[in-house]
This record gives structure tokens, sequence and C-alpha cells, in this order.
């Protein structure tokens, strides 16, 4: 009975704040998903937006070339791998067998080719022989990319091989894979690769050029798509980790185990776009209030410069960026020794319906304490002066 009250009485009072002009906020209602497990997450601050069995351990199929893709451009970005380098086929990967680009024994092909053949291909022999290039041997590029998976959380992730054709023992999760995604598209240059949805730059042994068919339909039908790598096979279903941007917002899409090709697309592009209605990025780089510096007593230095310790970007709802306020508690002044990064204050930010979030501030700088001699000479300055 009381519960019946408590019912009615709160549909009175949203009929008359609705009444009265007033907004009643309410979590936007996320879209039907029908794949096995599916994840959607803001890729700059690591908000998740919508989970549906996220943590289940299931199979990744050609999702699993995702790994393979980011520690290879990890390794150019770093000065590690060159563009240019020589791959060769060995007999492994010319009977790996999958989608492929058919690779000769003996073969070479750049890295650069190795890489397209892998983002928009999904070639299974290009991800092997790549990987085996890097690592040295299958096995150690596996280790390879389970130490990496580690790296980035991956609590509940386990490879076997470089290219995802099923095997024991070789599995993943849809947050994981969010995780990684939204480590992947910190760099631009395997972006481009997983951007592209069709290639003819790599020899078919005939004389011309494969026709390569990137198979993430969203780069042709969903504004902002930019990657990142779709999969399937009969055990994992259909998959895929998707990618888009829009203005200043970037979503990670995950499915996994989805009935159908069509139905992993609409499942993605539903996440995406209800993602995109509703949420947005919000930057804040320099906080009203926040000083540039701030004085040190009995410092080498009168003053030290201070600063946010990370970046400040938060996910909220649609319409609410005018709700969002901020404050700043410093310190009023510092007495040396100061060290690099010492906490000198914060920023706290109150988000609507949110936790406030706050954000420390750091010195930038080491400041040490006055020498005697400093400080009998500074003295003598300021009664003279």
């Amino acid at each position: 009975m009381a519960r019946t009250r408590k019912s009615v009485f709160g549909m009175v009072l949203t009929a008359f704040l609705m009444l009265a002009g007033g907004t009643v906020w309410a979590e936007p209602a996320p879209p039907v998903v029908v794949a096995r497990a599916a994840e959607l997450v803001d890729a700059t601050t690591g908000q998740i937006l919508f989970a549906s069995h996220a943590e289940q351990e299931l199979p990744m199929a050609s999702v699993t070339k995702l790994m393979t893709l980011y520690i290879a451009i990890r390794a150019i970005t770093h000065h590690k791998l060159s563009l240019h380098a020589m791959v060769p086929a060995d007999l492994e990967a010319y009977h790996i067998g999958g989608s492929q680009i058919w690779l000769r024994p003996g073969e070479k092909l750049s890295v650069e080719q190795m890489l397209r053949a892998i983002a928009v291909g999904s070639a299974n022999d290009a991800a092997y022989a790549l990987g085996t290039y890097i690592g040295g041997s299958e096995t150690q590029f596996v280790a390879m990319m389970n130490q990496t998976a580690k790296e980035l959380g991956m609590h509940h992730t386990h490879f076997t091989n470089p290219h995802g054709l099923p095997a024991a023992d070789h599995y993943t999760t849809a947050h994981d894979l969010a995780l990684l995604g939204a480590a992947a598209v910190k760099y631009p240059l395997l972006l481009h690769y997983t951007s592209q949805w069709q290639d003819r730059s790599i020899r078919n042994g005939k004389g011309g050029h494969l026709w390569l068919i990137n198979q993430n339909r969203l780069l042709r039908t969903f504004v902002g798509a930019d990657g990142l790598k779709t999969g399937y096979t009969h055990s994992a279903g259909f998959c895929m980790v998707a990618s888009a941007h829009r203005e200043h917002t970037r979503l990670i899409a995950v499915i996994l185990g989805a009935p159908s090709s069509k139905s992993r697309f609409q499942d993605a592009s539903g996440l995406l776009s209800w993602g995109f209605q509703n949420y947005r990025t919000l930057y804040i780089d320099k906080p009203a209030g926040l000083p540039h510096v701030l004085p040190v007593f009995r410092g080498a230095k009168l003053e030290v410069g201070v600063a946010l310790s990370r970046p400040l970007a938060l996910t909220i709802s649609t319409g609410e960026t005018d709700r969002v306020t901020s404050r700043v508690e410093m310190a009023r002044h510092l007495v040396a020794p100061v060290r690099y990064h010492q906490t000198v204050g914060q920023v706290i930010v109150n988000v609507p319906h949110q936790r406030p979030v706050r954000i420390p501030v750091w010195s930038t700088q080491a400041i040490r304490r006055q020498r005697l001699g400093e400080v009998v000479l500074n003295y003598f300055w300021h009664i003279i002066g």
C-alpha cells in the first residue's frame, strides 16, 4: 500500500513539474541489442554508456586482428618497426586458410601492405606473417598479445593466435575489447587503415591487384565511422568493434555473438546513434579560478607553476553542458622545498546526476629550499630596496 502511494505521488509530482515548465531528467532508454554481449563506451573518458553481458568470456573471431594491428602500429609509432620493412611468408602462412591474400612461401610484402591486407581484407595469412615477423615466432607474438592485453587491463582475454581462427582458450569479453578499442583509436595511423573500405594496392599474382573490400559496412553508412574490425566464425557468431567520431565525441561499440551480419551492424549503429544523441564529451581545459603560479616562501624561486594533473574530459548528457559547474581549491602559498608534481590543490567539477569529479592540481617543477647565503643576500636586498 505504501509503495502504491509513493508511486502515485511520484506520478503527480512529475505531472506538476511538467505543467509548471520544469525539467524531469530520466536516463534515456537504449536500443534493444540481440547480440550475446555488447558494450558502448566514450573512448576519451572510458565512461560505460551501455553494457549487456559485457563480462562474459566469448570467442572473438577476426576481431583478434585488432590486437595484431595495435601491436604493429605501436611499434611503428615508436620507431621499432618500419612500414617499408619486407615481411616474408613461410609455409605455415601459405596453409593458414580462411580469408587471405594467398601468400606464397618465400614471398615478401612490406609491412605497409600487410597492414592493408589485415585491416581491409582481414587476411589470416598476412596477420600470421606480420605477427611472426614482429615476434620472431607465432608463440612469441602471441605472448606479446597477452602481455599487451594485461597492460591494457583486459583481464578476461586470452589469445592463442594472431588471426582469430577457432582455437581452444582463445576468448575475450565485450568490455575488454572496448578497452582495446579505446587504446587503438589513440593512433591516427591505425585509423588510417581501418577507415579504408577498399584497397587495390596488393598484387594478385596474375599481373594485377587484389580488390579487398572491408566488411565493416558502417564505414559507408554511418557518419563518422572509421573502424575498427569485424569478425565471424560459426562458434563466435558475427562480431565487431566499431569506432565513430562526431565533433568532440568518440564512441566505441563492441558487439559479440550477433546471429547475423545484418543484426551485428544494426546493434552497433543503434548503440552509436543512441550514444551520440544522448551523450557528449565535455573538455575543460582552463577551469575558472585556476592560477598559473603559486607563491613559494623560502624557496630558491619565488613562485612555482601549477597545472591540472590530467586533462579534464567528462561524459555528460546532451543538453546538460550549462549545468556543469566547477570550483578551485588551492593552497594560498607553499613553503619550500616543493616537489615536482606535488599536489597543491584540486578542481571539483559538479556534473548533473553524477558524483563530483575531483582533479588534483600539481606543481610543474621542483623548488629547493633557499640556502643560508641566499637567505642573507635576499634579506640584504630587501633592506636596501
